[in-house]
């Protein structure tokens, strides 16, 4: 036998396989979600002892850090969500470890934007009015109950693959999931885009631009856990890397295209709120957390980390576009709302609240900090609750990833040699 043949075979079997990072990266993890959750109590009593009195949204701005939090988890979930669906749809067996990872981070996110937007309310105890007192011909009205039934989805199916098998059931309706995620992140998007009163958001692509980026941040959130966890093999880095670029393209084509045309069309209002975004006091949000640092940085990283075949490198520019989401959020809430609805209001009426600039507070970012460390805290927790679907080990494989028949046959090759 040609022995070089059979080395290179060997030599590539190993680099298919996942590499030990996650080692390194699980204790840092648990430690970043350990320092968050301490935070996230502190900002957790705080506002719940003082209300909203230390924020520093208002009246004129009444959405801020956590709205765009809300969104971007949520949005994040439905992505992920949709990835896992997918893979149970395609039953693409040598996925289905990752399509479990994406169900349990989809829940984590979901859990986490759900605590933001319920901490953002004025009564947040009377939220489940919104259930038994809908108002149907509102969004929000059907969003209640889209949550709702979403957040059973993500139930039944961590239930039903907690064993290690995934049901025939699942397999078969999958796709059914994967249409209510494709419309539950159009519908998220919809909230914002039948706003006619804010021409920032009224737009048709409103929803296309959610559903993209749904798919964007959930990718990138399970990618980034799936090096954490160190259930990554070659193809699928390189595939889910490629969706991530693709996704950046198409997002960066959505907002020039709604940046361009806002800003020729010349309608005062839309044309000031992407002034904002892009020259005012803030101009540092998009041009470099999120441009720069969201999409240009982890781009590049996803290139050359796909060339070297480091799985680290592709794993932080996933972590750093998922981290960036609440920078697009954050120029799509408070610019919109940061803009005079009357020329003069602002002189007109002032007091505490009663003005248009906003920046989160130290408890509003303590509490955002808490709400991470619950997500990173449910997926951490997951690895063990999910048995070896999250483990260093799933069904049926030796300690460094590979399955004992790819074991076996590597043990032969290098016997061989």
């Amino acid at each position: 036998m040609n022995t070089a043949i059979v080395s290179e075979a060997v030599a590539e079997r190993h680099r298919d396989m996942p590499q030990d990072t996650h080692r390194v990266l699980l204790p840092v993890a648990w430690v970043l979600v350990g320092i968050s959750g301490v935070l996230g109590i502190i900002g957790l009593v705080w506002r719940f002892t003082g209300g909203h009195a230390d924020a520093d949204y208002g009246s004129y701005v009444p959405w801020g850090l956590w709205i765009a939090a809300y969104v971007a988890l949520v949005g994040a979930s439905a992505g992920a969500f949709a990835l896992a669906a997918l893979i149970f749809t395609l039953r693409a067996t040598e996925h289905y470890r990752l399509a479990v990872l994406a169900l349990v981070t989809a829940f984590a996110a979901f859990a986490a934007g759900m605590v933001n937007v319920w901490l953002d309310l004025g009564h947040p105890f009377r939220a489940w009015k919104l259930l038994v007192d809908t108002e149907f011909g509102s969004v929000m009205g059907w969003m209640a109950w889209f949550y709702t039934l979403y957040g059973v989805l993500l139930l039944v199916g961590l239930f039903l693959t907690r064993t290690g098998v995934v049901p025939m059931v699942m397999e078969r309706f999958a796709w059914v999931a994967f249409l209510f995620a494709f419309v539950f992140a159009g519908a998220e998007g919809a909230l914002f885009g039948v706003v006619g009163a804010r021409p920032l958001w009224e737009s048709g692509l409103t929803p296309v631009l959610f559903l993209v980026e749904a798919m964007l941040f959930g990718t990138a959130m399970v990618l980034a856990a799936a090096v954490v966890f160190g259930i990554t093999d070659r193809s699928v880095v390189r595939r889910m890397s490629i969706a991530i670029l693709l996704l950046l393209a198409a997002l960066l084509v959505l907002e020039w295209s709604e940046f361009s045309t806002g800003l020729a069309a010349s309608v005062p209002a839309k044309e000031e709120a992407i002034e904002t975004i892009l020259f005012g006091d803030f101009w540092w949000v998009f041009w470099i957390l999120h441009l720069g640092v969201g999409v240009l940085v982890p781009a590049g990283m996803l290139l050359f980390g796909l060339r070297r075949d480091d799985r680290t490198m592709v794993g932080v520019a996933a972590g750093l576009v998922l981290a960036m989401s609440i920078a697009t959020k954050l120029n799509l809430v408070v610019p919109a709302l940061a803009q005079e609805e009357t020329d003069g209001l602002a002189e007109a009426y002032t007091g505490p609240g009663l003005v248009y600039e906003y920046f989160p507070s130290l408890m509003e970012w303590m509490v955002w900090l808490g709400t991470l460390s619950l997500a990173g805290g449910v997926v951490l927790a997951g690895r063990r609750l999910m048995g070896d679907w999250l483990a260093d080990r799933g069904p049926g494989e030796h300690d460094d990833g590979g399955s004992t028949s790819e074991v076996e046959e590597i043990e032969v090759f290098e016997e061989t040699i």
